[in-house]
C-alpha cells in the first residue's frame, strides 16, 4: 500500500498501532513501527524538539511527505476500525484528525483515485 503521510500522521499512526494481538499481527506491527520511524536524515531536516509539556515540535516543511510501500493492510484496517470507533463515540482527538482524514475520508472521497494491482492499493490525492 502506498499512502502519503505527514510527520504528524506518522506520529499519530505510531500511537494507534495495536499493542495486543496474535503473534502474526504483532510481528507486522513491529515491522510497521520500524518503517514509520524517522531516519537520522529526517531528524536532521525536521529538527524534533521536546516541549516543557511533554509534546514534540518540529520544523513543518510542506514538501516533506512520505510514500510508504509495505504498510500492511491488516494493521491499517485495525487502525481504521479504531479511528471509526473513536469518531462514533465522539472521542476522536485533534491529534488524530489529520490521520482520520487521510485514512477514512480521503479513501471514501471522489478526490482520491484508487489503483489496484494484485496485492497493492495506491491512494493518489488528485488535489
Amino acid at each position: 500500500m502506498k499512502i502519503k503521510l505527514s510527520p504528524m500522521n506518522r506520529l499519530s499512526l505510531l500511537g494507534l498501532l495495536p499493542n495486543i494481538g496474535d503473534s502474526t499481527t504483532l510481528k507486522i506491527v513491529r515491522e510497521m513501527r520500524e518503517e514509520l520511524s524517522f531516519t537520522p536524515k529526517e531528524h536532521e531536516i525536521l529538527q524534533f524538539k521536546p516541549t516543557a509539556d511533554g509534546k514534540v515540535t518540529w520544523h513543518e516543511i510542506p514538501e516533506v511527505e512520505y510514500n510508504y510501500e509495505g504498510i500492511h493492510e491488516i494493521v491499517i484496517e485495525k487502525v481504521k476500525t479504531e479511528l471509526r470507533k473513536m469518531e462514533e463515540m465522539g472521542e476522536l482527538i485533534l491529534d488524530h484528525l489529520s490521520l482520520y482524514e487521510v485514512l477514512i475520508e480521503k479513501a471514501n472521497s471522489s478526490d482520491v483515485e484508487k489503483e489496484s494491482s494484485d496485492d497493492e492499493l495506491t491512494l493518489i490525492d488528485k488535489k
